[in-house]
């Protein structure tokens, strides 16, 4: 079960949750022209230091590619494994509600302009990635469960 598609979803949800441990998935620029990163690590200035640490946001991005990775493995146990797949989709969704909150917050306390990357789709895509994966798996389970009935 384990050459299943469930199995590239899941991957792909590891890989770019992976990618977000990296770099930053958001640039906030001041009409003075400081840039701020938001990131893994937290919010820092651009080449210098980081300014706050936002841990809630540091472990759902360690979390998602963790869960992803242990739910490929857990491909003979579907019931737990369509668990972790929910949790990783809530999770992603969690780390776009959440950041969008730390750009408002900020966005009060200083007047910035955001500049998008690449990696602030990420998190969205990981989402729906989980969501395939939680359906192919569910099929795989009803399949197995009508297989069951046949005996």
């Amino acid at each position: 079960m384990i050459q299943r598609i469930q199995t590239l979803f899941l991957l792909a949800v590891a890989v770019l949750s992976g990618l977000l441990l990296t770099g930053n998935l958001v640039q906030l620029s001041t009409p003075g022209g400081t840039l701020f990163n938001l990131g893994f690590n937290g919010l820092g200035e651009n080449g210098g230091g980081i300014i706050q640490r936002l841990w809630p946001m540091s472990v759902i991005l360690a979390l998602v590619p963790l869960l992803a990775v242990t739910a490929i493995f857990l491909y003979k146990k579907r019931n737990l494994q369509m668990r972790l797949t929910m949790i990783a989709l809530l999770l992603s969704l969690g780390t776009v509600i959440l950041g969008a909150f730390y750009i408002v917050t900020f966005d009060r306390k200083i007047d910035v302009t955001v500049v998008w990357t690449v990696k602030a789709v990420f998190p969205l895509l990981s989402a729906i990635l989980s969501w395939l994966a939680y359906r192919a798996i569910l099929k795989d389970e009803m399949k197995v469960r009508s297989y069951n009935r046949l005996r």
